[in-house]
Formats: structure tokens, sequence, C-alpha cells
């Protein structure tokens, strides 16, 4: 999840070019949210083929065949989302203050399941039968079927622990990381048993057919904020797009995983050029993304049709599916969020999905839970013509 951006001050001026800014600043400063919301606006979702070739050059087929369903519900409408539609924490299945929700006040299964492996490297393994990383990759893989099974679409983000720790202050020390998890790097063997452990897990989500359950997996997320180690001024563009490499080569060549769809998602963006900064190339790429949060600046909605049209234009160039990877309002403090903002932003765009963050308890959530003064608009919004629910992507 990210961080909001704080802008600059500017000293020193002559007082009629501070005039000048000020004037501006005001008539930004009171720029209607709905400047760019375009009421005539008509969703033309783009035309997509099939790719010839996926990140991982051996891609099984159900993945494959996911694409292709992807593409097909492009075509009807925007797949709706949940981070851990179930109430939980990070672990699974841990008691929270808020009981699974969604299903409650839906009726319906999220079209988009978002899942975290954040824990994973955390856990200790005696490498025998039964550790707790057993056993938290058992818990987790348990929680990914049963939402494959209720219908929904399964996508896979990493907020990696950082292996260098705190400083004297407390304070995180991400300098440097990135290129320490390259060859030759201080922890290129945690990273590569960080992602041994991740491919036991991926490789045992099984369904009960035996089929392999296909993953949007998003790693490196949010690579151009400064709140991640993987993060702008704390690694080389250079050596983030290493790691982006060495990431798909390990999984898929040295652990056979072959059922992810490597998903490229950063923070809000201003132009093209800042999207395409740390893009490791098509080859490496299967779908695009963004992340736009809203954090009642009075920007959200601006700002998620400007990111949204900047990475349209991406995804037409380069025959690319895109999504909305992450938004959402925490604690949904606005009662009309859901068809006054968040519909608003996406009724025009033709992106595949959209995922709202996770609930957690009553005072960290992004979904309305039953009897919350939100509820109401947000079934709303969930019967727009074009929003779908599990149900209606089956």
């Amino acid at each position: 999840m990210l961080r909001n951006v704080k802008l600059n001050d500017k000293n020193s001026m002559k007082k009629s070019t501070l005039i000048v800014l000020l004037t501006l600043f005001i008539s930004t400063s009171c720029e209607k949210e709905d400047d760019l919301f375009d009421i005539n606006a008509v969703r033309a979702p783009l035309v997509i083929t099939s790719p010839n070739n996926f990140a991982d050059p051996n891609l099984n087929q159900q993945a494959k065949d996911l694409y292709d369903r992807l593409i097909n519900i492009t075509q009807k409408g925007i797949a709706f989302g949940q981070q851990q539609p179930f109430g939980t924490g990070n672990d699974f299945p841990v008691s929270d203050k808020l009981q699974p929700d969604f299903f409650p006040v839906t009726g319906d299964y999220p079209a988009i399941a978002g899942f975290d492996l954040e824990l994973i490297s955390l856990q200790p393994d005696s490498n025998t039968s039964g550790s707790f990383l057993d056993e938290f990759i058992n818990r987790f893989t348990k929680a990914v079927i049963e939402a494959h099974e209720n219908g929904s679409i399964i996508t896979m983000s990493w907020h990696h622990v950082n292996p260098q720790g705190y400083n004297a202050s407390g304070e995180e020390i991400f300098n440097g990381v990135v290129a320490k998890f390259l060859e030759g790097g201080e922890f290129r063997q945690e990273y590569i048993e960080r992602l041994a452990r991740a491919a036991r897990l991926l490789n045992k989500l099984v369904d009960a057919h035996g089929n392999s359950i296909p993953v949007l997996f998003r790693p490196w997320h949010e690579m151009n904020g400064n709140f991640f180690f993987w993060g702008e001024g704390y690694r080389t563009t250079e050596n983030f797009v290493q790691l982006w490499k060495d990431t798909i080569k390990i999984l898929s060549e040295d652990f056979n995983v072959h059922n992810l769809i490597y998903v490229y998602a950063p923070n809000l963006v201003s132009n093209k050029a800042q999207y395409l900064k740390n893009y490791p190339g098509d080859q490496f790429v299967d779908m695009l993304g963004i992340d736009v949060y809203d954090f009642r600046n009075r920007n959200f909605l601006n700002s998620a049709i400007r990111n949204l049209k900047i990475v349209e234009d991406i995804a037409l160039e380069k025959n690319m599916l895109f999504a909305l990877t992450e938004t959402g309002l925490e604690n949904v403090v606005d009662n009309t969020w859901w068809t006054q903002s968040l519909y608003k932003a996406i009724r025009a765009s033709s992106i595949t999905y959209t995922m709202v963050w996770r609930n957690d308890m009553t005072t960290f959530f992004h979904v309305p839970y039953l009897g919350h003064p939100a509820e109401n608009n947000f079934k709303e919004f969930l019967e727009k013509e074009i929003i779908f629910l599990s149900s209606d992507i089956l």
C-alpha cells in the first residue's frame, strides 16, 4: 500500500512572481475533484489479443487460459476485488475483530481475491514435516484454494521483509538492499531462499481436479515510491530491472513455477516516462497495473482518471491488459465514495479489474461491513452493469 506524497515549497521569489504562483496555486487547489470526469464518456474496451510469448516461456495452460478469460471479461466489464476478503490479517487464518464480511454484505465473493507473501520469510523451518513454514504454507494455500473454488481470480503481491533491519534510531535501512539481492550480493542467498519458499507454496496451488491454479503475480510493486527498500532512491533503475528479471528466471527455471502471470504495477505517476522508468521490458511483463488510493485530498478522481489514461495508452501500444491493481479509501469515511468517486474514476476505463485493500479490524478496513453507513452505497456500486463479482465471471 502506498503513502501520500508531499509537495515542496519554493522560497525567495520576487513579489510579482509570487503573486502569479499563488494565484495558480489557489486555482489549482480549488479545482473541482470531477474536472476530468466526463459524464458522457463511454467505456470502449481495448482490443487485446492473447500474446504469443509470456514472461515465463513455459507458462502452463491454466495460466494462459486465465489470460484469455481476462480478455473476455474486459470486453464485458470490470472485475471487482479485495485484498484478503475474509476479515483476517496477513497470516492465515488469524481471528480478528472483523469476521469474514465480504459475503454477508454482498451475497457473493469478489471476482478478484488478493493475497500477500510478506510473512513467508519469517517462518522457522526445521526442514522436517510439520515445521512452522509447512504450517504457514498449508494455511496459506488452503485459503487461496478456497477463494479459487469460490470463483475468485487470484492475485498475489509480496511486501518483502527488509533483511537489512533498522538503525540505532529505529528507522529501517533501505539503501542498497536490492543490490545485495543480486548476484554476488550479501543477501543473494537470502533472496534465493525466499523464492524457494514461495515456490513451495505456489506449486501447491492445485484445485480438486489436480489442475494448477494460476496467479496474477505482482512482485516489487509501487517501485517508484520511497516507502519500500526496492523503491526510488534506494537502488538504481538497472538494479531494479535485474531484480525483476532474476525473480522470473529463478522461479521459473530453478524452481519450476509456471502458473504466474507477471504484473508490473507502479504507484501513481504523472506521465508515460515516469510509468516506464523501471519497466523491465515487454518480454518480462504480462500485464500492466497502477496503484492509486484516495487520501482525502480532493484529488482522487482526477488522479485516478489521469493515471488510468496513461496506463491505458501504454497498454494499447503493448497489446496488454491493465488494471487498477490497488485502490481504496481507508475506513470508508465517505459514505458515497463507491458511486461518487470509485465508479466515476473507472466507469469509462478499459481496465480488466480493480481491487481495494483489505479489512483487518473496525479501525482498519476498505470495504463496508454489515451495518456500516456506506453499506448501501457499496451495494449500489456493485449493482452497476459493468461491475462484476465472482458469479458474474463464471
